[in-house]
């Protein structure tokens, strides 16, 4: 199967046809999801905020949430996110698909799956390239296929939250090469990793941040560009499905299996 991450704006995906819904529990915590088909392929649907955005992106239980979608057998995950643009070159409605990732997360925990539980490895996962190239290539050529313009690659600079940034942190942001910024790309990106699973991005542009903007930001502004860009968001995530074969993806991430979390054995039921 494959998985969508639905960020803000993107609470659930247009299946075709019945969906089921599950409840899946991993030591790390539960997570929900919703599996249907696109296209004949099954899908896995899970939104990293809640069905209801009831959850901040520093609350987010990010391991519960990769460790479900390892759980399922995923092999492959596009996830969305919404980021603020640091470059009048990536205008609000812009889609990016990042090839590069800075954290500058400073209080976040649960950024490993392996972090001393007993009898768990000391693992250092390669992150030279975080983001899987196959499924980035594949969002690239969907971009082609229906005709949505889009960035080809670009740094996804990722903060705790949930406040936006101040202007002297984006005018560093910018010095420090980064293109856009956003709250969840870590540790989202590199559990997908440790968990060996092919990971991309694909990112909205629903705002200018601050200071190249004279605005102020609301969530409300980033949930209305969200709903203006659905429907090329769909159209582009469908293409990309098609073109992802998961079953010949490479190995990819440290190899190793994943230690069962402080809350017991993980299991999944509908």
């Amino acid at each position: 199967m494959i998985a969508l991450i639905g960020g803000s704006g993107f609470r659930d995906f247009p299946f075709y046809g019945p969906t089921r819904s599950e409840i899946v529990s991993t030591g790390w915590g539960t997570a929900s999801v919703r599996v249907g088909t696109v296209n004949g392929r099954e899908v896995v649907f899970l939104p990293r905020h809640g069905w209801e955005h009831s959850i901040p992106p520093h609350r987010i239980d990010y391991r519960a949430n990769i460790a479900a979608l390892h759980e399922l057998g995923i092999r492959a995950a596009i996830a969305t996110t919404a980021v603020g643009s640091l470059r009048r070159s990536l205008p609000p409605g812009a889609f990016l698909v990042p090839d590069d990732l800075i954290d500058f997360t400073r209080d976040r925990t649960g950024k490993t799956f392996f972090d001393g539980q007993p009898g768990a490895p000391v693992v250092h996962s390669d992150l030279s390239r975080p983001y899987s190239e196959p499924l980035r290539q594949a969002l690239i050529g969907a971009a082609t296929t229906t005709g949505v313009g889009i960035a080809p690659a670009g740094t996804y600079l990722c903060t705790d939250g949930p406040r936006y940034e101040t202007h002297a942190e984006v005018r560093l942001f910018t010095h420090w090469g980064a293109d856009v910024v956003g709250m969840t790309g870590v540790p989202e990106t590199p559990l997908a990793r440790e968990a060996g699973i092919h990971y991309a991005a694909l990112s909205v542009v629903t705002n200018y941040g601050a200071g190249i903007s004279p605005d102020p930001l609301t969530h409300a502004d980033v949930e209305a560009a969200m709903r203006d860009a659905r429907a090329a968001l769909f159209a582009l995530i469908t293409q990309a499905i098609i073109r992802i074969d998961d079953v010949n993806l490479p190995a990819i991430g440290p190899g190793v299996a994943l230690p069962v979390g402080p809350r017991g054995e993980p299991n999944h039921a509908v």
